[in-house]
């Protein structure tokens, strides 16, 4: 488990600055519910929550945006898949404890957190809160029953966790609008994949792996520059244990009038926005993929992607391999990858060696096994004893402890400033050309 100084001042921050219930401005019950017009405001008014239509589009929605932002965006919809049509809606506490949204029909609700409370709706309320997020609670214990933040829709806002929650069963992505005019689910979706032993972040565009991050090189994401310490704005965390694999991320400096969000977009891109309450606009932080290059897979299995400035071809083979197929080279499509350079098979372990790759982005974790306690010495060693090893790195970006060896395809393999070095298994007769 991951921890930074700067997490544990932001923790500390969400968990005593939620405000006490003191006020009724944020606070919904079954005797104060939301109609078509009303508005649920958080303390210090930087959220609010209401009824919408998106962009162009005249259905109606329950979504929580930016209430002093320029454009006041949308960062959260319940009913996201099933609007309601005209302003008949109310939103509000039923009978059970639960948040139901009932439009032109006051017996079968749109949309619900259909959660099991042995509560009644005496003794439940729903509050937005400073951070953006509506937690429906116990008010006597002010136990948590639901709560936005564990289901997103296509904004990661600081505070919030992506990823898997194993003491509560969920799994929290984001996933796209189909479009500006809907905000249904969309096209793409964004995880922290948790089915390998080094975790990454991937975007997906439709079934296909668009983007990954790079696996946690301790300080950030290795294939996302700005996720390091030198993110003067911006602190990421990562949490693997037996409770929980998931990120967070917040503001490094918590400052009131600072906002910040990340978007998923239906093009297949994930941006980072800042904003000043004064500003008339959103900056734009970061966005990925980078180029190019950052596309999963752009040069194949054993490629090597460079970003080039003139009419060279960005994709080589790593070293000791030899394009699959020359003649789709040639047109400059590498989705085929490279193999092993033909006549260069040898015997294992005869005089194999390594050739450091520098400066990538270390190829896809989900095809390597990791072992936070050997040194990078003893990680080599582990490589050259297994015949089926092809390649092996660094977990930490200081290369001071940590080993990964990848087994099998080395995939997504990238030139990166401020990259990580990969060191490649090749055979005797490369080592001699």
């Amino acid at each position: 488990m991951y921890f930074t100084k700067e997490f544990l001042l932001l923790h500390t921050f969400l968990v005593f600055l939620i405000p006490q219930f003191d006020t009724l401005q944020d606070i919904l019950t079954i005797s104060n519910p939301i109609r078509d017009g009303d508005l649920l405001v958080s303390n210090g008014e930087t959220f609010a929550l209401g009824f919408f239509s998106p962009g162009e589009s005249t259905n109606r929605y329950v979504g929580i945006w930016f209430n002093k932002a320029p454009e006041k965006p949308v960062v959260w919809v319940a009913n996201r898949d099933n609007p309601i049509h005209d302003n008949s809606g109310v939103f509000s506490i039923n009978l059970h404890g639960n948040l139901v949204l009932y439009g032109e029909d006051q017996k079968q609700p749109i949309w619900s957190t259909n959660i099991v409370t042995k509560s009644n709706n005496n003794t439940t309320l729903a509050r937005l809160i400073h951070s953006g997020n509506l937690m429906l609670l116990i008010n006597e214990t002010r136990e948590v029953l639901w709560e936005s933040f564990h289901n997103l829709t296509d904004t990661f806002l600081p505070g919030m966790k992506l990823g898997l929650d194993r003491m509560n069963g969920l799994n929290r992505i984001l996933t796209s609008w189909k479009s500006k005019d809907d905000p249904g689910i969309g096209n793409c979706s964004f995880i922290l994949n948790t089915n390998s032993s080094s975790p990454e972040l991937f975007l997906y565009k439709g079934n296909t792996l668009w983007w990954r991050s790079g696996h946690w090189n301790g300080i950030g994401w290795s294939g996302i520059p700005t996720s390091s310490s030198n993110d003067s704005v911006m602190n990421f965390n990562l949490f693997n244990n037996q409770y929980e694999t998931s990120t967070i991320w917040g503001l490094r400096y918590p400052d009131v009038s600072l906002l910040s969000r990340l978007v998923v977009n239906g093009s297949g891109s994930i941006q980072r926005f800042v904003s000043q309450i004064s500003d008339k606009k959103w900056h734009i932080l970061g966005t990925v993929p980078l180029d190019g290059c950052d596309n999963y897979g752009k040069c194949g299995a054993f490629g090597k992607c460079q970003v080039q400035n003139g009419t060279e071809f960005e994709c080589t083979c790593l070293p000791g391999f030899e394009p699959r197929s020359p003649s789709e080279w040639s047109a400059r499509n590498a989705t085929s990858g490279c193999v092993k350079k033909h006549g260069r098979a040898s015997i294992c372990k005869s005089g194999e060696e390594f050739v450091k790759v520098e400066n990538v982005k270390l190829p896809d974790s989900s095809f390597a096994r990791v072992d936070e306690k050997l040194s990078l010495k003893e990680c080599e060693q582990k490589c050259l004893e297994n015949c089926s090893c092809t390649a092996y790195g660094g977990v930490d970006v200081k290369e001071e402890v940590g080993c990964m060896r990848w087994y099998g395809e080395l995939m997504d393999t990238r030139v990166l400033d401020g990259g990580q070095n990969l060191y490649v298994r090749v055979d005797a007769f490369e080592l001699g050309t």
